[in-house]
């Protein structure tokens, strides 16, 4: 429960009102135009009840100081509410998606990938940050996925309206029944073995709020320091970041895959290597330590291309970007969706179309080509 606003003088009747649905802290709350509609629907139902909040006069304060406390914490949601398109490329599993899965067994359900207030497991609607979600993202129709449940196939992707299905029911397939051991003297009914427990669930992955970033002047300089959540806050505070642009010998350039829980530009195509530099810590050793954190690489000779200010509207960064040519295979880690190797063609070919990050975009126009 949590407490909601009260005016001055109803002290004694601070109204207890239930949270809105879990949002894990950091992660940025998500919404499909449905969802959107639904909060404001909310919204002007609550203002009508409270207007017309009947019976005495204590009655009708309690009733009306406790709307505006639902009313307080459903502006809070409204207010952070990103509004996500659909993606550029309609075959690959994402927010806001219907997908028909099939599980083991032979059972099937269809449902959508929503933010945290549209949720509901019993109508076939998911949180995309939920385990179930986050496994089927990226995956196209007929790709097999592995989930912290099992297995199960991923047989339509669609991004028009179909039936959803409730994920309430057992979708396991069911456990063989033993035959009954019979002896000469008395039958034995061997019993089915008890259902194992469902796996626990995997911790919602996010950044580490409280790391302590550098603050710098415009030219690189250090003049404070501040945690990551504050410099990614919209406080604005400009802090230094490390870019590493990977070329193979045939051109191609390296781009990996943002993951899907990130605050910013979650699943979009980026800088083969981007990460912040740690308090004290010199760029050039951020740049190695990001190197092979993210890609497995660690014999390499980065060129120095340009120091720059990046401003977007969340955050300001003090750029170091580089270059480098190697023919090592990268090995993304887990903490990435992925990466490949990209032609200048295919590159130029998807510019403007929303599958690259801005900043990726504004390097390769300005320091690339």
């Amino acid at each position: 429960m949590s407490r909601g606003f009260v005016k001055d003088g109803d002290i004694e009747e601070t109204p207890a009102v239930e949270q809105r649905a879990f949002l894990p802290e950091g992660v940025a709350n998500y919404v499909t135009a449905e969802g959107l509609a639904a909060l404001k629907r909310e919204r002007e139902e609550l203002l009508s009840r409270r207007e017309a909040a009947s019976g005495n006069e204590g009655d009708r304060r309690v009733m009306r100081n406790y709307l505006a406390a639902k009313l307080c914490l459903l502006e809070e949601r409204i207010a952070s509410a990103v509004l996500q398109a659909p993606p550029t490329d309609p075959t690959l599993a994402g927010f806001g998606a219907y997908l028909t899965l099939q599980f083991p067994g032979g059972a099937t359900r269809t449902v959508r990938i929503v933010g945290a207030d549209e949720a509901d497991a019993g109508k076939g609607l998911i949180s995309f940050f939920s385990p179930i979600a986050r496994a089927l993202t990226g995956h196209r129709e007929g790709e097999s996925v592995t989930y912290s449940g099992g297995r199960m196939i991923l047989t339509t992707v669609s991004y028009d309206p179909l039936p959803l299905t409730p994920l309430t029911a057992d979708t396991r397939p069911a456990a063989p029944r033993p035959a009954p051991v019979k002896k000469a003297v008395k039958e034995v009914v061997v019993p089915t073995p008890a259902r194992q427990p469902e796996p626990a669930p995997q911790p919602v992955r996010q950044d580490d709020g409280e790391e302590v970033l550098p603050i710098v002047n415009d030219r690189g300089l250090t003049v404070g320091k501040a945690t990551r959540r504050e410099c990614h806050g919209g406080s604005k505070l400009l802090h230094p970041v490390v870019h590493l642009h990977l070329f193979n010998s045939r051109g191609e350039l390296y781009l990996q895959q943002r993951p899907l829980w990130k605050t910013i530009q979650p699943g979009k195509w980026d800088t083969a290597v981007g990460g912040h530099v740690g308090f004290g810590e010199p760029a050039s050793a951020a740049l190695e330590r990001e190197v092979q954190e993210e890609l497995g690489i660690s014999d390499f000779e980065p060129i120095a291309v340009k120091k720059y200010l990046f401003e977007s509207d969340r955050e300001r960064e003090y750029v170091y970007l580089y270059r480098t040519v190697c023919d090592q295979e990268p090995a993304p880690s887990d903490e990435l969706e992925g990466g490949r190797f990209w032609s200048r063609e295919e590159i130029e070919e998807n510019l403007g179309k929303g599958v690259f990050t801005p900043n990726f975009e504004l390097e390769y126009n300005k320091y690339l080509k």
